[in-house]
């Protein structure tokens, strides 16, 4: 039977290093592939097309939350399992609507990692044990008619801010982008006017609140 092929997706070498070791000693999965972050993780899942991809929410250049969503949207047979130390209701929702299948905390037992991968190729979402599924039902029930902040943003404009906050300038994010830096302040006034944010500070704790970027990586503005 062929091994389900999985990517590793953490901005952490130890963790990514540790999970590899311990999936690639199964008889039925195989890591085809690791990204120190959301960019990288993009361009393998494009490359290499895996089964399953395992990834955390925060890392560096693009976020574990939007890089779920553009491979749900381009890649839609590629499946997602979230690998996280946040526990926060927030940002589960937000990685399941998103389009990732599992969310499994970073001190989980890894027989539930390993349950997580076998749902995902089915189809089925999997919450580990820390993850109370009839709270999160009922978060999903209660928030379903209020969207995140963040939904008011296009996905440009949510890659832009993500860079804004870890300090890039607007050559870089345009180097990094492809793109003019007319196009980058184009974007970034767009989404200050939807956000209602003017200053600097303001679009840093945001992206922090909506778990863009790490608090632990920012100092506080």
């Amino acid at each position: 039977m062929p091994k389900i092929r999985i990517v590793l997706a953490d901005d952490h070498q130890i963790v990514r290093q540790g999970m590899r070791a311990l999936l690639n000693a199964q008889s039925d999965v195989e890591v085809v592939g690791e990204a120190a972050d959301g960019r990288e993780l993009l361009d393998l899942v494009w490359k290499l097309k895996p089964q399953v991809v395992i990834t955390d929410i925060a890392m560096p250049n693009l976020n574990g939350i939007e890089a779920i969503r553009q491979i749900r949207a381009r890649q839609p047979s590629v499946q997602v399992v979230v690998l996280s130390m946040y526990s926060n209701s927030s940002y589960v929702i937000r990685a399941l609507r998103s389009g990732a299948l599992g969310y499994l905390l970073k001190d989980d037992d890894f027989s539930e990692v390993l349950q997580a991968i076998h749902a995902a190729c089915a189809g089925r979402r999997y919450l580990s044990a820390q993850v109370s599924e009839h709270v999160l039902n009922a978060l999903l029930a209660h928030e379903e008619a209020r969207p995140e902040s963040e939904d008011v943003l296009t996905g440009r404009e949510r890659e832009i801010l993500q860079l804004i906050a870890e300090g890039k300038t607007n050559q870089q994010i345009a180097d990094a982008l492809r793109i003019s830096i007319r196009t980058v302040e184009k974007h970034r006034a767009n989404f200050r006017s939807k956000l209602g944010l003017t200053s600097q500070a303001d679009l840093v704790r945001f992206a922090i609140q909506q778990g863009m970027v790490p608090l632990d990586e920012q100092n506080d503005p």
